[in-house]
């Protein structure tokens, strides 16, 4: 194993999957397990601990509100905003302005998007706020698993969810990101659990996280650092 990527296999994280792009590329061999946010919060309210928790910006706030996190070691990553994709090959519709994605979305054989994750949930609202939530043929609501796996495999014609999320899948193209008058950025944070089992590899890696490899790969996977 590389300097530049270590492996870090000594501590567990439990991370949005916004950041699994990130770090299967960056630490290979690391004890990862990835979920949308608020699943994750459910899951460490109910006792679930690892060393390291990855959410967004507002699960790290209401984690250390509650007590669950270490003192002092939240620390910003980065933000991403919310895009589509479509099966990789497929021809690429137009959405370079919110007239264009509307006309785009009610075209569409499928939309789908999460029922947890944090931009399947402001897409649900998007929709709704658009009057599109009801005039769609086929609205796919992913329960398990990102979004982007049901456009690879043809179950999704269109895909919402965040860009970060869509740059590492197989078997899609990303089309781009929402227009600029309805697109929604999510930041993320990472920090120590409180009942870390290697508080000192802990902080090791929040400090990984910062090198200039770490923030390489997130703009490589859309997250900027």
């Amino acid at each position: 194993m590389s300097p530049s990527k270590p492996a870090f296999s000594d501590i567990s994280v439990i991370s949005t999957l916004a950041l699994k792009g990130v770090l299967d590329a960056a630490t290979p061999g690391l004890r990862a397990e990835f979920h949308a946010t608020q699943a994750l919060l459910k899951d460490i309210a109910a006792g679930k601990g690892a060393d390291v928790v990855i959410l967004t910006d507002e699960g790290i706030a209401e984690l250390g509100r509650k007590g669950f996190l270490a003192p002092g070691t939240e620390m910003k990553l980065g933000r991403s905003g919310v895009g589509l994709a479509v099966r990789a090959g497929a021809k690429k519709p137009d959405i370079h302005d919110l007239e264009a994605l509307k006309r785009t979305l009610l075209a569409a054989e499928s939309v789908g998007h999460s029922r947890m994750g944090a931009s399947g949930l402001y897409f649900a609202g998007l929709l709704e706020r658009l009057g599109l939530a009801d005039r769609l043929k086929k609205r796919v609501i992913v329960d398990k698993g990102p979004v982007a796996a049901g456009v690879a495999t043809g179950e999704i014609q269109i895909g919402a969810q965040l860009l970060c999320e869509l740059a590492p899948v197989k078997g899609i193209d990303i089309v781009g990101p929402l227009p600029d008058e309805v697109q929604k950025f999510y930041s993320f944070s990472a920090a120590v659990m409180a009942r870390a089992s290697t508080p000192d590899a802990a902080k090791a890696f929040l400090a990984f996280l910062q090198s200039d490899g770490a923030r390489a790969e997130m703009q490589r996977n859309y997250l900027q650092p």
